[in-house]
């Protein structure tokens, strides 16, 4: 595969306030039109190539940046020749025609009403706030409606040929080429490429004020309230240097060991002022920026404000402790060993943005073995004065801007300045004591008492290789080489679909891992394994299963394999993680009242599953009465009991993960076997699920942002008809496609409408084809009878040769590398492989029967599901806040001080 990035060095930030979000604008008519693929080419010509709209062909635009992205199904020189083309137009080549702009700005307009949440509004807030004396906080990259609604052809142009010029352009590849003929092809395709203006100097970004700020901005659709501290200093970008890296590695120790004490803080209070939080420090163009910040419980903003400045301070007066500092030091001494085992299986994607960003910000690229080569004696040596002086340094006064901020949904009243500022005074002169110096936990659960056995040791196709054992427990391994030094592992506990208490699942997902241990804290289990790259989680729930998961690095198998097992046998159950999910839960479901998306989501669940408590989404009253006293005896016989199967797969010793898989599954307590599946169809092989109801259901959403969703599915099938699964998947394509050329396209009512499809794996016949719009709310009758006429022309029409073209090749061609990824081996084959043996089959006619869909198939399953007076259809309107309601401004209160 090959991947090829290139970099515009300007974004938001080169716009003058006539041009407030054109290079965002023009980064969308970079799609619709350039000297060699006309208007409505080049998406389809990508296409023909095998890349996605989407997830194969995007571009982002930053505040300094532009960053246009292909990633390439092979590294043909057709194929390498038309991606250079198309990057060539991009930098020099595009037409901006005038029909094509008029017709891109209501989907750029529909993209801005999306993107209108209360976390844009909050980042918006703030980075006025904190970026005070920089146009910073007036450039967002998406820009602003007036600008949008009158751009013209002149303007945007304007824009284009100032900013996008040779010395300004970085442009990488990487893949399975040679790097000649990568430079041989780059040279080619721009050698035409000129500058069409004269030079600009970019604008100046303003200077950075002094002083101090306290910003509180209320936002009551959000579902959690946030503190922050951070000091805005104006810095010269520095050239990069061995002492450079050196610092900020020292200021990272630091920040990791102030992040772990705000974590436990958090676990030991449950009802203390913060759920969680962490520091940070960075350089960006010409500021640096540190800071700490916090997730409050509802109602506790200035108590964590004190916190927050209080934890900082202790930090900067007293440093790390001894062992703080060694935890620090460990994990990242583990981690840099960890990208040096895995560089094989870095991607092309992540490495093209590496090279990029490097270059961007005058970095040196390293290898991960160079890196840690580079850092490994500093690490050696580094002590606690030495992480305080960096810290310091991070946080030296002088000429800088000081925020405090509280954000989110706690409203503070007329008083929230005033009390904000007491709050952070009160803590800035507060009597400090030192940090409290903890006794080191040794891990209890290294050894087990006995050995399982193996009574079936089996290998099946795709050299899988499965073992039994006397417990009935089993295990399925495969050793791959196309992702070096990295194993994942899953372990799934069969629960059949019956009804169960609302909200015991989700409390048990959310809370159990930080419950910990019997014998450990979460807290104690950081501490112990910092060290090493075995990294579990879980339990989450599908309809039929709970899963654990896993991942490591081959040599700590082991200590992976220890963890999951004192999970399943010692569980800590801890009262402190239970009211703190909980908290964070009833938070974020208070918020959905205001989320048109999660109301018409929850709205078309209910009405999917009809009712059923197991299956739909989970009240807030429901949520309030959850609670790990009714979870325990409702999960613990499942972990007891349960069928269960561990797989696991990557860069492995067969036999050594076999022995572990004995040592650790084997000799668990004796399970309930699996039940083999042999025909999914059969009676009573899965369980009754009600119809999808007919009909057309509205609902209206409370909100600050006007816009409207249209949800509409028709009823499909289950899962088990693979064939028919992967037709019905082509269909959704073909659908979007559709959408994607109707509603974005042709009427500019939406940004990114879609279509999937999903099938139950554990009731019968449940299953669905979904295409979801959102637009403005005077457009939602147009956009849902453009969807079901859509519907209904493929339904009467079919799918022709073309449209099947361009939704097929870029699922074909990536293929092949979606099965090169331990991912997919895991999720799709083995973790079921026991109790569906015929998922084996799937696997093995996979490619060879994508590529044998034919326009007829799809279109016969449309003539079949696409009934339109079958649909069940859901349409959610916010209107906005009343004509009358002035829109509330962030409160903003200087302080003409220096910053401390």
């Amino acid at each position: 595969k090959l991947t090829i990035r290139m970099l515009v060095q300007n974004g938001s930030l080169s716009e003058s306030d006539p041009q407030r979000g054109l290079a965002h604008y023009l980064e969308h008519m970079a799609f619709n039109g350039t000297t060699h693929f006309p208007p409505g080419k080049l998406i389809t010509t990508l296409q023909s190539l095998g890349l996605a709209f989407g997830a194969h062909t995007n571009a982002h635009t930053s505040f300094d940046e532009t960053v246009y992205k292909l990633d390439l199904p092979d590294a043909k020189e057709p194929t390498l020749a038309t991606g250079l083309q198309v990057m060539a137009d991009w930098a020099g080549g595009m037409l901006i025609l005038p029909e094509e702009v008029e017709k891109e700005r209501g989907v750029i307009l529909a993209e801005m009403r999306d993107r209108n949440t209360p976390g844009y509004r909050e980042f918006l807030a703030t980075a006025r706030t904190r970026y005070a004396g920089l146009i910073i906080g007036e450039r967002p990259p998406i820009g602003v409606s007036d600008t949008i609604a009158k751009a013209d052809v002149e303007l945007i142009r304007s824009y284009y040929d100032d900013w996008y010029r040779p010395d300004h352009l970085v442009v990488v590849v990487v893949g399975a080429i040679e790097p000649q003929k990568a430079i041989a092809g780059i040279e080619s395709s721009f050698a035409a490429l000129t500058n069409r203006s004269p030079v600009r100097e970019r604008p100046s970004i303003g200077t950075v004020k002094t002083g101090t700020d306290f910003l509180c901005h209320h936002e009551a659709e959000d579902d959690n309230t946030a503190v922050s501290i951070e000091l805005v200093r104006p810095t010269p970008h520095p050239h990069d240097t061995v002492e450079l890296r050196k610092l900020y590695l020292l200021q990272e120790l630091g920040e990791r060991v102030l992040n772990r004490r705000f974590t436990d803080y958090a676990e030991k209070n449950p009802e203390g002022p913060i759920l969680g939080g962490g520091s940070y420090s960075y350089q960006w163009m010409d500021v640096f920026i540190a800071g700490v910040q916090a997730q409050c419980r509802p109602g506790k903003a200035l108590e964590a404000v004190r916190l927050i400045e209080t934890e900082r301070r202790r930090l900067m007066q007293f440093g790390p402790t001894p062992q703080e500092l060694e935890i620090a030091v460990t994990r990242v001494r583990a981690q840099l060993d960890e990208a040096v085992a895995q560089a094989g299986t870095r991607t092309n994607p992540g490495l093209a943005d590496g090279l990029y960003a490097s270059v961007h910000n005058d970095q040196v690229f390293m290898s991960p073995e160079q890196a840690r080569d580079l850092m490994a004696p500093w690490l050696a040596s580094a002590t606690p004065a030495e992480v305080v002086a960096a810290e310091r340094a991070a946080w030296e006064p002088g000429a800088g801007h000081l925020m405090i901020a509280v954000v989110g949904r706690d409203d503070l009243g007329a008083d929230g300045m005033q009390s904000t500022r007491q709050a952070y005074e009160q803590a800035s002169t507060a009597h400090l004591d030192p940090p409290e110096v903890r006794t080191a936990s040794v891990w209890a659960y290294g050894t087990v008492a006995g050995r399982g056995t193996v009574v079936q040791d089996t290998t099946t196709q795709h050299d899988i290789r499965q073992l039994v054992f006397a417990n009935h427990a089993c295990a399925n391994i495969k050793r791959t080489d196309f992702q070096p030094n990295q194993v994942i592992l899953q372990v799934r506990l069969e629960m059949p679909p019956q009804p169960r208490t609302p909200g015991l699942s989700e409390l048990t997902s959310a809370a159990f891992m930080a419950g910990g241990l019997g014998k450990h804290s979460a807290q104690d289990l950081r501490e112990i394994f910092a060290g090493t790259s075995a990294q579990v989680g879980g339990p989450s729930f599908s309809e039929d299963a709970a899963v654990f998961s896993g991942g490591c690095l081959p040599k700590d198998l082991d200590v992976c394999l220890q963890q999951l097992r004192a999970y399943i046998t010692d569980p800590g159950w801890r009262e402190q993680a239970e009211i703190r999910a909980k908290s964070a839960w009833l938070q974020e479901l208070a918020a959905l009242v205001t989320d048109l998306d999660a109301q018409v989501g929850r709205t078309f669940q209910f009405l999917a599953v009809g009712n059923a408590p197991q299956r739909r989404p989970v009240t807030i009253d429901e949520a309030k009465g959850a609670s790990f006293a009714a979870a325990r005896p409702w999960f613990q016989p499942v972990l007891e009991h349960a069928p269960l199967s561990i797989s696991i797969v990557g860069d492995i010793d067969l036999a050594r993960a076999a022995e572990l898989a004995t040592t650790y599954i084997g000799s668990l307590g004796e399970r309930r076997p699996h039940v083999v599946m042999t025909d999914p169809h059969a009676p009573n092989v899965l369980a009754n699920s009600p119809p999808i109801p007919a009909g057309l259901h509205r609902i209206e959403v409370p909100g600050t942002n006007p816009r409207a969703l249209v949800t509409i599915a028709w009823p499909t099938d289950d899962f088990y008809d693979v064939r028919q699964m992967r037709r019905l998947g082509m269909l959704a394509e073909c659908f979007s496609e559709r959408l994607r050329i109707k509603i974005r396209e042709e009427l500019g009512q939406a940004y990114s409408p879609h279509a999937s499809r999903s099938a139950s794996e554990a009731y019968r016949g449940h299953g669905y084809l979904n295409a979801v719009v959102g637009v403005a709310p005077e457009r939602v009758e147009d956009a849902r009878a453009a969807v079901l006429a859509i519907a209904a022309e493929l339904a009467e029409k079919g799918v022709d040769d073309e449209l099947l073209s361009h939704a097929k090749e870029p699922t074909v061609k990536n293929l092949a590398s979606y099965r090169q990824k331990n991912g997919y081996w895991l999720g799709s084959v083995m973790a079921r492989c026991r109790d569906q043996p015929f998922r084996l089959d799937w696997a093995a006619t996979m490619e060879e029967d994508y590529a044998a869909i034919t326009a007829a198939e799809v279109g016969d399953l449309a003539k079949r599901f696409l009934v339109n007076d079958r649909a069940l259809q859901v349409v959610g309107v916010c209107t906005g806040p009343p004509a009358d309601a002035a829109p509330k401004e962030a409160a903003v209160e200087p302080e003409a001080v220096p910053a401390k």
